[in-house]
């Protein structure tokens, strides 16, 4: 019989890696045989209907639930309605996914965010495994799960993380059990093969949102520093307004020349030429796909040291440059050595991407999630009986919503 999987999607949109990444795994379990259905908080916004035409081209049967918050009431994104709205809007939630495991008969939730509690509840209530992929640094804006812990170890079967620093960062905290790593996929249609733009002189290109996360005014001052003439700085993304305003107050209070927005692209890769070098001077990330496109472009790359470019650095092979993150003298170095030497680092860039094109495929970077997957005898969840008997007990849920809230969603009491 085929295995129907529920995933429980954080967004329902194309804008960021965790869903960029598990939308490319759903089609690949599609593809092997399994039915996957999508659930996604549905706010009636333009990039959800592009959500849906995008899954289900590929098979995958998609839900939009109306919902006053989707993630936990800390995690970012506000607080909108009231206390009380948003926890009648989680339970109406929880009772939406109960009703899509019963009918259409789900073997397996999974949650694509660590943000999103309502899938393992409903899981739980119907006694289906269910699995957590795990994206985030507790830490930042996402330091308030650390009190969620015990919750997601008593709640999951499994748990995975993305490769390296952060699966190591949560094994830390879960010492009882095996957190499992898998690295986010991103599909794209590599150029190595292929004629890339021609240019006669250099550029220095950043793909990515304009955040500050992303932390581009970094490489602005670099290239500041580096004061080459006729190099072009390009940045090639969307933006935040106001990190937006504040690069181009710097630009213009420096009266720098040659740098360039050229704001959201469909493929921005193939603006790229083949005297082009990327830089990714992020903050933060957990993995760091802009990167992996890059390198699996066969371009020279520079990466800040931030804990996800790291493991993404690792997993790659160590393919490209990395700089301590904050390092404007080393970054500004490297990126006038790899300018020098570039038509070497070309060679070297193009050289390489075969074995890491064989290196980052659909089948190795999820082996530990498709494995775990066919294994129907998994349960361990530490979930007892007198925990079922609340879960049911919906008189207890309608009666106390405070009581509700501190042992199942641990969220802050009811002023």
């Amino acid at each position: 019989m085929t295995k129907t999987i529920l995933f429980i999607s954080p967004t329902g949109t194309l804008d960021n890696g965790a869903e960029i990444s598990i939308v490319n795994l759903m089609k690949f379990l599609v593809k092997k045989g399994y039915r996957v259905l999508n659930v996604f908080p549905d706010y009636k916004v333009p990039s959800q209907e592009e959500y849906q035409v995008e899954l289900q081209k590929a098979g995958i049967e998609t839900y939009g639930l109306s919902a006053v918050k989707w993630w936990w009431e800390e995690a970012p994104g506000g607080s909108p309605g009231n206390h009380y709205k948003r926890i009648q809007g989680y339970k109406k939630n929880i009772r939406d996914l109960k009703r899509i495991i019963i009918s259409e008969d789900v073997n397996l939730v999974i949650s694509n965010t660590v943000n999103v509690f309502q899938g393992a509840l409903a899981a739980t209530f119907e006694n289906v495994r269910h699995f957590w992929l795990i994206h985030e640094f507790p830490e930042g804006e996402f330091g308030y799960y650390k009190e969620k812990l015990d919750f997601i170890d008593k709640f999951s079967d499994e748990i995975f993380a993305v490769t390296g620093a952060l699966t190591e960062d949560l094994q830390k905290h879960f010492p009882n059990r095996k957190i499992y790593s898998f690295a986010p996929y991103t599909q794209i249609e590599t150029k190595e093969g292929v004629s890339l733009g021609s240019n006669d002189h250099h550029r220095i290109v950043s793909v990515g949102r304009l955040t500050q996360r992303k932390n581009q005014l970094e490489l602005i001052k670099a290239f500041q520093m580096l004061n080459l003439a006729g190099t072009e700085l390009v940045f090639l993304g969307a933006w935040d307004e106001d990190y937006k305003q504040l690069c181009d107050d710097y630009i213009a209070e420096h009266n720098l020349k040659n740098v360039s927005f050229m704001g959201y692209l469909d493929d921005p890769w193939s603006e790229i030429t083949d005297k082009d070098l990327a830089v990714f001077p992020s903050s933060m990330e957990t993995f760091g796909l802009v990167y992996v496109e890059s390198v699996l472009n066969g371009i020279p790359t520079i990466l800040s040291d931030n804990a996800g470019h790291k493991s993404a650095f690792e997993y790659m092979n160590e393919q490209g440059h990395i700089y301590p993150l904050g390092d404007l003298d080393t970054l500004t170095s490297m990126i006038s050595e790899v300018l020098g030497r570039f038509d070497q680092e070309k060679l070297e860039a193009v050289k390489a991407v075969p074995s890491l094109k064989e290196r980052y495929s659909l089948e190795s970077v999820y082996a530990n999630i498709t494995e775990k997957i066919g294994d129907d005898e998994l349960r361990h969840k530490k979930v007892n009986q007198k925990d079922i008997d609340f879960l049911n007990n919906r008189k207890a849920l309608t009666k106390s919503v405070k009581s509700a809230v501190r042992k199942l969603f641990q969220l802050k009491k009811m002023s």
